[in-house]
């Protein structure tokens, strides 16, 4: 019998934990104490906490302030030193000896971000986010990095050949050295990092505003979380049989197989073998054990450690026995199976420097130390390869979230930097490699290392969006960082909550689109667009949160708690305890998984572990499973074993954190959740003690498992999930609201603005959390006003003399008047000059272009200053000139409004950016009305276009007086299934009668009793219909019209931007066919299958009019002889004179020729055709 494999070490606090957990056990209180009011209250309580604490966004900026504290000096320590070797060119040597060179880097630096005065100016400024916007920079810092340089020589040494093992040796006599701090580029800064000027400032830009981007030339870009394989644990597909051990470096990836065996017919039954593919070979496992050190085959058999006693899995042990014995004779003598293995390495394509040993020690499991325990975690690969193909162990899922991890800001950061420092080193070494010679002097380092390479190659990748990939180096993706949309501020916080799972390929994907219940709390299952990357593009949950990377140590607390050291010996069996993974991992075993879990879990409540460390127990793997890495999605949940602790705790004073040193909440990542029996709501607990059910957590609320955009809607469990989703992934971005507060210091391209904004009459739990308190006492608050983009509006379900058919929407044009649905539409227009002082070559005149009025003749310049930019105020209209520019050489350069924009000068802006170039912005505001085919939305996916506008005094109206601002279809309700809009109008009613019921929470919100029984309290009927009288007639109405206040938003799609008309305008001047875009006042386009309907309905005389008169009409002649085209020429005739016109060159004749109509399309084609050597024949026919 075989020793235990694990050791002891340090587990005297064991026993005074458990007490503790014994003492708070009995100081448990009953949950009935409490009662079920008061766990709602800390419910809600809890989730505001959790807001004020990680807020919405805080995983971009996490990540970021990880990356800038230790990754980024990480990612310049992995390059190492960079030894540079003399080009060895013997006409430049000289007298002296051949000089090499070493690079190293050392610490990193960051500044906060600055810029550059211009000349004249020694001292930088200080950048901040708002210059950088309106000055079109990048808003990025310098990294300073201390860079050691050593040239030497290499000299042939004598030595102690006793004590060495060498006679002489290689010895490095340095010639200079040189170590200074210098910049190898710039690095962009996000918005409210912790080298951002806005971290902790007294009052940001704006108060929608909570960072989370970069500012890039000006544009707002954020990134958006990539979904990626976790690398770091083993990785089971049964198609082939396979498990891998995955890495980021490709030498360390390791792969057992079972595949079929040749020499099948020599074992009986053994049809499959294992083999491992290692360093680009094929191995048979067998002999990879003994090259670890394994001594005997049974000593391998009970390393696998396989329980089960099954002919099979003996049938294909002894068949991979009988197929190393095959491959290599005599691979269990020393060393012959490492020979083995070498033999094999020398043959590949490119084969590594180092020794078998050093391969095995530097390639094998990298993160093991011991070759002992690395044949043991093989052996673990080998069991749990069995263990699938006997259907004991799940193949993994890649559409688990167990399996995937989150690469933000930090991640593809550290990715896209590595591949522009790499870049620098190449460069500097070829160039550095120049200066080498004898006769040629080293220069300071800073000559040599290009520092526009990393901040120009940074820039290029946010500005394009080609990202570098994970694993193929030559390779870019896309789908990485977007331009922050500004419509509203709900857009902008959920575009920076989206997360994107890459494919290789367009298409059907098959699960990858499907949700998995994995998604449960972490993802919103609603939130997702449609089209291709239908399920592809995710949101997280409204209380989703990104795990950081965990800096410290746990290991000591594991070995605290019970865990045993994994011995580093072949030779001891587990004895049947459990094995303990961090990371992936393989660290220790356990004898009780069940206490060592429990002792964990009560650390981690009680501060004593990092809280965002997950710990799984799974009991039929015997295996312990622990994560402290990065990119975790983890959300908060009730611990109802320490609901009791509230007693004791001021809530009200508490902040979350205290909530969690506590163990009252606790953070539950997606494989630690399996181990949970969580109750979805407060009165699932009260309902416990009449079932069997134990739960061991509770949801702060059922509507926090769906994404923000989704838990915003009312009544979002009444309507239909493709309805939810149109609301929450296109209306919401799509509604005009207030987007920020600064709009004096912003040159956006394109913005909108309602004039009114409104908050809704009724609320959600999130919208509650996330808002602030209005005054004393505390619990009374305001709503989070700033993601609702609309306004209340009187809505009636009614047809209204057929003009709201189809969607269509009849609105009160005395609403619309006083101000209903009003927004401001600015658009503003830059142009750019080079700056005199920043060039220093002479141009020619046509190439200096200067600001400045002259009378253009491309469009009006009334407007116009002498300085060329119009007055503040100054109303423009199409075809005026916006920015009057010209050259020295009188040439103009104007920009001019194009077809359809107009308006008046809201502010004109003229700086200069960090690259030498002064520009000019100029924006136009335009107030906007509805108009007749402006679109509009309710919040449960209720579009529709305004289709008329009708004088409030014929609308219906109630006996109240009130009449209706929109009326609405009843046709838009029973295939749309959207019966949350009619609850709405009848809380929003009610609410606004004086009722207490207010609550639309998802899931959780009122019954339709409830709201039926407020109604029926204040008067109305209790479904919400009215009596109302005709406005054209005054009589009564026979049939009750619903009615009630209902929260729309007018989205930005506008018929102004999109209506397109004309009669005559530009054409092309190749086909003289009417160009094709709107703003160049094109034509519109009659396509095939506009030609197909005219055809059908049998109209020829209007489609030969569309195809042929309208748009290219031309003519030309035919020879009825030959069916030639005949050319218009100049031919002399008797009497020594010329004349001019039809000729057959064909036939050499005057006459049949006739002159036929045909669009010039068809002759240019012709005569296109002739050049190439074709000949079109024309059959004509008098009509």
């Amino acid at each position: 019998m075989g020793v235990d494999v694990g050791s002891s070490k340090g587990s005297g606090k064991h026993s005074s934990v458990v007490d503790n957990m014994e003492e708070d056990d009995q100081d448990l209180s009953n949950i009935s104490e409490l009662g079920k009011e008061k766990l709602q209250r800390l419910c809600k309580k809890a989730t505001m906490l959790f807001f004020d604490e990680y807020g919405l966004i805080s995983h971009q900026i996490n990540s970021y302030n990880e990356f800038i504290s230790y990754g980024l000096q990480n990612v310049f320590d992995s390059f190492g030193e960079l030894n540079i070797e003399p080009g060895f060119d013997p006409s430049k040597k000289g007298d002296k000896d051949w000089r090499y060179a070493s690079v190293r880097f050392g610490k990193v630096t960051l500044d906060q971000p600055t810029f550059w005065g211009g000349e004249g100016n020694v001292k930088e400024f200080k950048m901040l986010p708002r210059h950088a916007r309106l000055q079109r920079m990048t808003y990025s810092s310098k990294i300073k990095v201390e860079v050691h340089v050593q040239v030497y020589i290499q000299k042939l040494v004598r030595s102690d050949k006793f004590k060495t093992g060498k006679e002489q040796y290689v010895d490095r006599e340095s010639v200079m050295e040189d170590s200074r701090e210098i910049t190898v580029g710039r690095l962009p800064v996000m918005v409210k990092s912790d080298i951002c000027w806005m971290k902790g400032a007294d009052k940001g830009d704006c108060d929608h505003d909570l960072g989370g981007y970069f500012l890039i030339k000006g544009a707002e870009k954020t990134f958006i979380a990539q979904e990626q394989i976790y690398t770091k644990r083993l990785w089971i597909i049964n198609n082939p049989w396979t498990v891998y051990y995955r890495s980021m470096t490709k030498r360390s990836r390791l792969i057992v197989k079972l595949v079929g065996n040749p020499q099948s017919e020599d074992i009986k039954g053994g049809e499959k073998v294992l083999t491992v593919n290692f360093l680009s070979v094929e191995i048979p496992v067998w002999v990879l054990f003994f090259a670890f050190g394994v001594s005997s085959d049974r000593e391998a058999i009970e390393l696998i450690d396989y329980d089960h006693d099954e002919a099979d899995i003996q049938k294909i042990l002894f068949a991979s026995i009988h197929d190393a014995d095959e491959s290599c004779e005599g691979f269990r003598r020393d060393n012959v199976a490492r020979s083995h293995i070498e033999g094999l390495v020398e043959r590949i394509k490119f084969p590594p420097t180092e020794s078998i040993e050093e391969c095995l020690h530097v390639y094998a499991f990298p993160n093991i130390r011991g070759m002992n325990r690395k044949a043991r975690f093989l052996a673990y690969m080998v069991k749990c390869l069995l263990l699938a193909y006997t259907g004991r162990r799940k193949s993994d899922n890649r559409d688990d979230f167990r399996n995937k991890r989150l690469d933000l800001a930090g991640e593809l950061l550290d990715r896209e930097l590595r591949v522009h420092i790499a870049h620098g080193r190449k460069r500097l070494a070829k160039v550095l490699q120049r200066d080498l010679y004898g006769d040629r002097d080293v220069r300071p380092i800073e000559h040599y290392l290009d520092a526009s390479i990393i901040t120009n190659g940074l820039q290029r990748a946010f500005s394009t969006g080609a990202w570098a990939h994970p694993y193929k180096r030559t390779e870019r993706m896309s789908g990485v960082v977007a331009n922050l949309g500004r419509t509203n501020p709900l857009q902008t916080i959920a575009e920076m909550r989206r997360t994107r799972q890459q494919v290789q390929y367009t298409g059907k994907v098959g699960d990858a689109r499907y949700p998995h219940p994995s998604h449960w709390g972490k993802v919103c299952f609603l939130s997702t667009p449609d089209g291709e990357n239908c399920g592809l593009v995710k949101n997280l949950a409204v209380t989703g949160l990104v795990s950081s990377k965990t800096m410290e140590n746990i290991l000591p607390q594991l070995f605290d708690c019970g865990m045993e050291e994994l011995v580093d010996d072949t030779s001891t069996k587990l004895g049947g305890k459990h094995k303990v993974f961090l990371n992936g991992d393989w660290v220790g075993v356990c004898a009780d998984s069940s206490s060592f879990v429990a002792e964990l879990r009560y650390k981690r409540r009680g501060n004593g572990l990092p809280l965002e460390v997950e710990i799984k127990r799974d009991q039929l793997q015997q295996e312990v499973r622990i994560y402290s890495d990065a990119g975790r999605i983890l959300r908060p949940l009730l611990v109802v074993d320490n609901l009791g602790k509230i007693k004791r705790s001021e809530l009200e004073q508490s902040s979350f954190q205290s909530l969690l040193n506590e163990g009252v909440v606790e953070l539950i990542g997606t494989e630690e959740e399996e181990d949970c029996f969580t109750a979805w709501g407060v009165q699932y607990l009260f309902a416990e003690a009449k079932s069997s059910v134990r739960y061991t957590h509770c949801e702060l609320d059922m509507s926090l498992l769906l994404g923000l955009s989704c838990s915003l809607v009312p009544f979002t469990n009444h309507d239909h999930a493709r309805r939810v989703l149109y609301q929450s992934q296109k209306h919401s971005s799509q509604a005009i609201g207030f987007p920020t507060t600064n709009p004096s210091i912003r040159v956006d391209t394109l913005s909108h603005q309602l004039h009114y904004p409104q908050r809704p009459l009724f609320r959600t739990m999130t919208s509650d959390c996330l808002g602030k308190p209005e005054h004393r006492p505390s619990d009374v608050v305001s709503p989070k006003a700033e993601f609702y983009n609309g306004q209340n509006a009187i809505v009636a379900v009614n047809v209204h003399l057929g003009y709201n058919q189809e969607d269509s929407l009849v609105m009160n044009a005395a609403s619309l008047q006083r101000g209903m649905f009003r927004s401001e539409h600015i658009r503003s227009y830059k142009a750019e000059i080079d700056n005199k002082e920043s060039t220093e070559k002479k141009r020619k005149p046509e190439d200096i272009i200067n600001f400045g009025k002259i009378q253009s003749t491309k469009g009006r310049v009334d407007s116009l200053d002498d300085d060329g930019f119009p007055y503040v105020g100054a109303s423009l209209q199409s075809g005026d000139i916006i920015i009057g520019r010209c050259s020295d050489s009188g040439v103009d350069h104007s920009i001019k409004l194009k077809h359809t924009e107009r308006g008046y000068v809201q502010k004109v802006v003229l700086s200069s950016n960090d690259e030498g170039k002064n520009f000019s912005v100029v924006s136009l505001r335009q107030v906007r009305s509805p108009v007749l085919g402006d679109k509009f939305s309710s919040m449960h996916g209720q579009k529709g276009v305004l289709g008329f506008l009708e004088s409030q005094e014929n609308f219906p109206f109630t006996v109240q007086g009130i009449v209706p601002d929109i009326v609405i279809n009843p046709h838009a309700f029973p295939s749309r299934q959207t019966p949350g809009q009619l609850l709405e109008a009848a809380l929003g009613k009610g609410i606004a009668c004086g009722g207490k019921l207010k609550q639309a929470t998802p899931f959780s919100s009122v019954s339709v009793e409830a709201i039926t029984e407020q109604l029926h309290s204040v008067g109305f009927s209790r479904w919400g219909n009215e009596r109302v009288y005709n406005g054209r007639t005054g009589e009564m109405v026979r049939s009750l019209i619903f009615m009630g206040p209902t929260f729309y938003q007018r989205l930005h799609h506008m018929s102004e931007d999109k209506i397109k008309f004309r009669n005559t305008g530009p054409v092309h001047p190749l086909t003289r066919q009417p160009v094709e875009d709107r703003k160049r006042f094109g034509g519109i386009k009659f396509g095939e299958m506009e030609r197909d309907c005219l055809i059908a309905h049998g109209a020829s005389a209007n489609l030969h009019e569309r195809l042929c008169t309208l748009s290219d009409s031309s003519q030309m002649h035919i020879c009825q002889k030959c069916k030639n085209v005949a050319n218009v020429i100049l031919r002399p005739v008797d009497g020594g004179r010329k004349i001019r016109g039809p000729y057959c060159r064909v036939c050499n004749s005057l006459d049949d020729i006739v002159r036929v109509s045909v669009p010039y399309g068809a002759k240019l084609l012709c005569q296109e055709l002739f050049s190439m050597g074709i000949s079109l024949k024309f059959e004509t026919q008098l009509c």
